[in-house]
């Protein structure tokens, strides 16, 4: 295949949106696309040059994969390799752990089935896994693991229909996302099979499936609006936007980009073409490697001392492309310049050596437990809350329902008391972490949870975080069970938004109407960073407001504003803010060394019975103070 110069620019078109999109540099809020891009852009180029060289008969797989391994595994392992450094430099046992278990999974081509796997609801943030990015690398192997196999045999035993069946493969693809995408997004991102289409699309188009269009206007016209379409899905585009929506827009317009040029270059080609694109389209692979685990030892650690946001975000840039020339040109080129000179048994023997010392390395920062010998005492006690497991104090899978397979344990839960009053605690993951602190607090009082993640608590559907499990909770709370129990009192609870706002107050009006007496519990105090993470930064780093300047802004104003809604609408309200921030001052431990929070804003076990106890005399003050009186 001839070398085409408008492809290294759509390169570069793929990779600075990416770069941007995760420094934070604003106007690019659709820059995680640039992945799309570049697996067209893979598809169409590999697959094209596996069939020229199936149909001239000069194809061979052991050839094929030790191109694949000279081209990936070099420049990659040197990077994990920096990143390994740095992370037992920096990580807590419970980050080197996980950090450890990343490192085999991208070694072993599976880090986007282990992401997948590990994106939960309270796993740690994206912006603490410095190989998240090699998830995409995953999903290329697999493909390319399965698809030269799959060509060789069409062509073998059906040519007439091989690049047909290579196209019913691309629907079969794109068909099973479209199902997965209403029932796991997230598998839809990071799953081989749900991301093949994109890279089957660049693949239709080199075999000739997907006609060029001729020279001439055609394919001027195809050509501008491609790159018109993948400019304005990066700089209009948002991660709230459904996924595949985007995800398809990028990979039809990539494609109609490369397809413009195919029969000669277009205008839009031509702009590709210009030299600084085709620059960064060189180093676009070591780009790609590098930037994400600096950009997240930057957040995580403050690795770079800088003055201001905007000078550490233009300092990450450069270092980016900085070391991205120095990877491209010392170590891609040097290994590249080996495929034709060795053999094929160095190469696989040098591979798997690789490999296997990064798995001993892997088993042996586990075995370690993370190498706990590399901090004090009080920064392990607090780091451990990292790994918290919430399920016994949520009640999780019984009353509080992760999944849309999970069904609430309604005998568990939701089973009145005739010899008590019955309290019903309604909402998501921060109904759930109340109840313990309120069940302990409150033995008088048969507290009840309904609780489903990212479940808002509300009557009517409307907030875009509803998801089948959350309404069909709701519908059977408040159209089925409040309808035919006795309640003595309701308490709604959720990590509330500010667009929440109109929600609550039909809710309120619709349960004032049926003479229900409601609570509406306010929002907690939260953090951008997991709040022993923080605390363990104050000692670390001895800056001891390491946790107050990580405060998410607006949750006392919001707080503020839900008060004097809930009177407005004939409720009673309780601050959870003021409960833990009395005069402002956000109490971060329970006791010593027991954060008060496992991450960013759910509470420990410790912290809930905690908060239990200060809420109890708003929520019941009549059982309360009878307790106390004896």
């Amino acid at each position: 295949m001839k070398y085409r110069s408008d492809i290294d620019g759509l390169r570069a078109l793929a990779v600075i949106p990416v770069l941007l999109y995760h420094v934070g540099v604003p106007g690019f809020g659709g820059g995680f696309v640039g992945v799309d891009i570049f697996f067209v852009i893979s598809g169409y180029l590999i697959s094209g040059m596996t069939d020229a060289d199936i149909r001239n008969g000069t194809f061979s797989l052991g050839n094929f994969y030790k191109r694949r391994i000279l081209r990936i595994l070099p420049a990659l392992f040197v990077m994990l390799l920096v990143t390994g450094v740095l992370a037992y430099i920096y990580f807590l046992p419970v980050e080197l752990e996980d950090f450890a278990k990343s490192l085999a999974s991208a070694v072993g081509s599976v880090a986007n089935v282990y992401f997948a796997k590990t994106a939960g609801y309270f796993e740690a943030p994206a912006e603490t896994k410095p190989l998240l990015h090699t998830w995409s690398l995953g999903v290329e192997e697999q493909f390319y693991l399965v698809v030269p196999v799959v060509m060789l045999v069409a062509y073998r035993f059906a040519p007439k229909r091989a690049r047909l069946l290579l196209a019913i493969g691309a629907v079969m693809s794109f068909a099973a996302a479209i199902a997965m995408s209403t029932r796991n997004e997230t598998f839809v991102f990071y799953l081989t099979p749900f991301r093949a289409w994109e890279l089957a699309l660049g693949a239709l188009l080199a075999i000739g499936f997907i006609p060029a269009p001729p020279r001439g206007m055609w394919s001027n016209v195809c050509g501008l609006a491609g790159l018109t379409l993948l400019l304005g899905v990066i700089l209009a585009g948002s991660s709230s936007a459904p996924l595949l929506l985007m995800t398809s827009l990028a990979s039809v317009g990539a494609t109609m980009v490369i397809a413009s040029s195919e029969r000669g270059i277009s205008p839009a080609g031509r702009l590709l073409s210009l030299r600084p694109l085709m620059f960064v389209g060189l180093i676009s692979y070591s780009l790609y490697l590098w930037h994400w685990p600096l950009i997240v030892f930057q957040r995580t650690d403050a690795v770079l001392k800088t003055g201001s946001p905007a000078s550490t975000k233009l300092l990450l840039i450069v270092l980016s492309v900085g070391m991205a020339y120095l990877s491209w040109k010392l170590i891609e080129l040097p290994f590249r310049s080996l495929a034709r000179s060795t053999s094929r048994t160095k190469v696989f023997t040098a591979a798997s050596a690789a490999m296997a010392s990064a798995f001993a390395i892997c088993g042996l920062i586990l075995l370690a437990g993370g190498a706990p010998f590399r901090f004090p005492e009080r920064v392990l006690q607090i780091s451990a809350y990292l790994a918290y497991d919430s399920s016994a104090a949520f009640r999780t899978g019984r009353c509080f329902l992760l999944t849309n397979h999970q069904q609430l344990d309604t005998e568990t839960c939701m089973t009145r008391d005739p010899a008590r009053p019955n309290y019903l605690l309604i909402g998501d993951s921060h109904a759930a972490h109340l109840w313990l602190g309120l069940a302990s607090a409150m033995p008088g009082v048969n507290v009840m949870q309904a609780s489903a993640s990212l479940c808002r608590p509300a009557v009517q559907g409307g907030s875009h975080y509803d998801s089948p499990a959350c309404r069909r909770m709701m519908d059977f709370v408040f159209n089925d069970f409040l309808a035919n129990n006795r309640i003595d009192k309701i308490l709604l609870a959720a990590s509330w938004k500010d667009e929440d706002l109109p929600i609550i107050a039909t809710t309120l009006d619709l349960l004032k109407a049926r003479g229900l007496r409601v609570t509406v519990l306010g929002p907690i105090v939260e953090y951008d960073s997991a709040l022993p993470r923080l605390l363990v930064d104050e000692i670390l780093r001895d800056d001891p407001a390491a946790a107050r300047a990580m405060r998410r802004p607006g949750v006392h104003e919001r707080d503020s504003a839900m008060s004097h809604l809930a009177a407005d609408h004939g409720a009673s309200y309780v601050s959870l803010y003021d409960a833990i921030c009395p005069d402002g001052r956000c109490d971060e431990y329970v006791a010593a060394n027991v954060p008060m929070q496992f991450d960013e804003g759910h509470l420990t076990s410790q912290g809930s019975i905690e908060l239990g106890q200060r809420l109890a005399p708003f929520l019941a003050p009549k059982l309360v103070g009878a307790r106390d009186a004896n």
